[in-house]
């Protein structure tokens, strides 16, 4: 019997009503690593229950009425977690803090916050922002990751999407030719690193019918082509000298007035997203601090373009 109490001694954790057994408990664990314990809970007496803090993800199957199956999520930090598990006569609390071993990362040098089993960047786009500088956007993928700590410059640049995908932009000068980071691979144990290459790529978003967030300048192509119409029709009208001729070059010249025709004011409230494109999965560049009255540039569909701080972006209509 004592030979089978010092073998169970460092896998179980006893209390008078259950006994608790965890099945891959590592010896330790980085520092805002993201956690996935698994143990099982023995209950002497059926029907047990339980609550968990906030910064756990707990997911609790009954086997059977004295067996139950926990899996629980969360990252390796300082803040406080705990499980409480009750009977009908007595409760206890797990504080998995005092389970785990944290244990620090060793530091480099644009390490860009996330531990994973692999990272992947979709889609990578860069575009001219302004005469000094590129804004670059991208989407994160990672498998069991801590995906909101990723961060380059400013983690306002960051709309998570799940627990492992993320879209992220930042702006770069213009001269920079590359984006270069690390992650910490937590399959290999060591860091890998991400090189993105910058290549701007303006027809990736200028040519999508006027939804650049640079204001819209005059001498676009369909303007010019305006220009054309309307000098045609002008030698028209001067060749025959007939009136009615005029409605054609007015035509075309209506068309591009309308377009630098003021279209209103509104006023934003305070934490409107404001996004590269009028699109739900856009990517969020600047956030309103306070409520805002700023001028509409255009609409479409649900979306609203307007000028703030002198940079140019698209906000939903319900803000």
């Amino acid at each position: 019997m004592r030979i089978l109490l010092a073998f169970f001694i460092p896998l179980f954790l006893f209390a008078s009503d259950f006994v608790i057994k965890y099945e891959n408990l590592k010896p330790f664990y980085f520092k805002n690593q993201i956690v996935n314990l698994k143990f099982k809970i023995i209950s002497a007496k059926p029907n047990l229950f339980f609550s968990n803090s906030s910064n756990i993800d707990l997911n609790i199957t009954q086997i059977n009425p004295y067996i139950y199956q926990l899996n629980a999520r969360f990252k390796a930090n300082d803040e406080n977690k705990t499980i409480q598990i009750y009977t009908n006569n007595e409760s206890k609390t797990l504080y998995l803090n005092k389970i785990i071993t944290i244990k620090p990362l060793p530091k480099i040098e644009n390490f860009c916050g996330i531990l994973a089993n692999n990272l992947k960047i979709i889609n990578p786009i860069s575009s001219t922002f302004d005469k000094n500088q590129t804004i670059v956007s991208f989407t994160i993928k990672c498998n069991n990751c801590n995906i909101n700590d990723f961060n380059l410059s400013n983690k306002e640049n960051l709309k998570v999407l799940s627990n492992n995908e993320a879209t992220f932009y930042v702006l770069l000068p213009k001269n920079q030719k590359k984006l270069i980071f690390y992650y910490y691979n937590l399959k290999q144990n060591q860091y890998d690193k991400i090189e993105l290459p910058i290549i701007i790529k303006e027809k990736t978003i200028s040519t999508q019918t006027n939804i650049n967030p640079n204001e819209s300048k005059f001498f676009t192509p369909v303007n010019l082509l305006l220009l054309i119409l309307i000098a045609l029709s002008l030698i028209i009208f001067l060749i025959y000298q007939k009136v009615w001729l005029l409605i054609f070059p007015l035509f075309f010249a209506s068309l591009i007035l309308i377009q630098f025709i003021p279209k209103g004011e509104i006023t934003l409230k305070k934490g409107t997203k404001v996004q590269i494109l009028p699109t739900q999965n856009s990517t969020v560049f600047y956030i309103i601090k306070k409520n805002t009255t700023v001028k509409i540039l255009n609409k479409r569909g649900h979306y609203i373009k307007i000028k703030i701080n002198n940079k140019i972006g698209w906000v939903n209509e319900n803000n």
